[in-house]
């Protein structure tokens, strides 16, 4: 059996999520260990961009709809 089979919208639905609880780990790490030094987290500048861009953050935001609705309807 190909490798290629076993690729499927499920698989790939598995695998955006394993990445974001992944990303969301690490920035709660990163978080805990600034707080604990005292600097500034990096998701203060997360957020800031965020804010600076808010059209930018919601294309974003359709594209990743978009992918996960269309991978995900029958």
């Amino acid at each position: 059996m190909s490798t290629l089979a076993s690729i499927n919208a499920p698989a790939i639905l598995s695998l955006i999520a394993t990445i974001g609880a992944f990303i969301a780990f690490l920035l709660m790490l990163q978080e805990a260990v600034a707080l604990r030094s005292g600097s500034d987290p990096i998701n203060n500048g997360v957020r800031a961009l965020v804010r600076r861009f808010p059209r930018v953050t919601y294309a974003f935001a359709v594209v990743i709809g978009m992918l996960i609705g269309h991978l995900v309807w029958p």
